[in-house]
């Protein structure tokens, strides 16, 4: 009778405890690539959900979005007549630069290959205010030309949170 009370105790003990722990980024999200399309441009990005798509007002060019708790992700196209990917991303850090709610600002652009394709990349650390409260942000993002657009995908995550920063790291620049 000890034998099968002890069987029974473990069990549930196993049962109990296998919820226990941190949740993997792989049991969290299942990643795959969505399609983002403009004009003659047609490119695969590896994502963590759906991305939803917004005809922007400003101007021609798509735009894609969306978020969870962990991660942003922003893709937005431009007509190659606008400008080539270094100048959006000089202009992407000049407007960081400008937003007067922006403090602690660190910036670095540097020129990359990416899943084969010529790029220029960003990484930026701020610090901004959220819900009115302080908030510690860093954004990677990615430009990069294809067939008369010019897409600026941003990943933004909290600093600090360890599963948005995998997130990020495990699909930045991961195009068909």
């Amino acid at each position: 009778m000890w034998k099968r009370f002890a069987a029974v105790v473990l069990t549930a003990a196993a049962v109990l405890l296998a919820g226990c722990g941190n949740v993997t980024m792989l049991q969290e999200y299942s990643f795959g690539y969505v399609q983002l399309k403009t004009g003659d441009s047609e490119v695969y990005l590896m994502s963590p959900f759906d991305l939803a798509h917004v005809q922007r007002q400003n101007g021609e060019g798509m735009m894609y979005v969306n978020n969870d708790k962990h991660i942003n992700i922003i893709v937005v196209s431009e007509p190659s007549s606008e400008g080539t990917p270094q100048a959006m991303a000089e202009k992407d850090v000049a407007m960081l630069k400008q937003t007067p709610d922006i403090t602690d600002l660190q910036t670095k652009v540097a020129d990359a290959t990416v899943s084969g394709r010529t790029a220029v990349t960003g990484v930026y650390t701020y610090d901004e205010p959220l819900n009115g409260q302080k908030a510690s942000l860093v954004v990677k993002s990615l430009f990069f030309e294809d067939n008369g657009q010019v897409w600026h995908v941003m990943y933004m995550y909290r600093k600090g949170d360890a599963m948005g920063e995998e997130v990020t790291n495990h699909i930045f620049g991961q195009l068909k």
